[in-house]
């Protein structure tokens, strides 16, 4: 579980199945088979060398995310699992990514990103892109705005994001269920003491 706080801006080494960051602000206290969200995309690490992490990514991770499209050199926003001590300060991020969303506007600190389904995105409600908790200010169509204060622009890749980039979207994890629970055939009185 992550909450979609970056801690560091890795850079990629080589990319491939195996994928080598470099990480050298968590790579010190960061263990074998500890989980790190890179931008947004739960990995385990696989091997550590100093100040380098690497994972092994699936044929299907790289199919569906845009970590397949990484080359090597590229930032990439890192966070490790979060501590049952540790503050929390974003929202529940999985690092389970479900989609490559495609970025259409960029305006200064304004995002607009091309989804395909606008039924996971509530106004105000959060959104993960390339791992960074955000809040969503408009939803129109298959397309969502998120404004980016300078925090973020600061300390995370979200400012380097030009128009046509791909970036990872999970989408609110409460949101996911509540909408799972309404799809399935459960008895409105079922639904309603949930609701009410």
């Amino acid at each position: 579980m992550f909450t979609g706080i970056i801690e560091e801006i890795g850079r990629i080494k080589t990319s491939d199945k195996r994928l080598e960051i470099l990480a050298p602000e968590i790579a010190g206290d960061t263990k074998l088979g500890d989980s790190v969200a890179v931008n947004g995309v739960c990995l385990t690490v696989a091997a550590k060398e100093k100040d380098k992490l690497f994972f092994d990514v699936m044929e299907l991770t790289l199919q569906d995310t845009m970590l397949g499209s990484l080359q090597d050199g590229a930032a990439v926003n890192l966070e490790r699992a979060l501590r049952s001590d540790g503050r929390f300060g974003g929202h529940f991020v999985s690092g389970h990514v479900d989609e490559a969303g495609l970025v259409q506007k960029v305006n200064a600190n304004i995002l607009q990103i091309k989804i395909s389904n606008k039924t996971l995105i509530a106004v105000k409600g959060s959104v993960t892109v390339n791992g960074v908790s955000l809040t969503v200010q408009s939803v129109e169509e298959n397309l969502f705005t998120v404004s980016l204060v300078p925090h973020t622009l600061q300390t995370t890749t979200l400012g380097s994001l030009r128009t046509g980039d791909s970036v990872n979207i999970e989408y609110d994890l409460l949101l996911r269920y509540l909408q799972n629970l309404i799809m399935t055939e459960q008895p409105k009185a079922d639904l309603k003491r949930f609701l009410y």
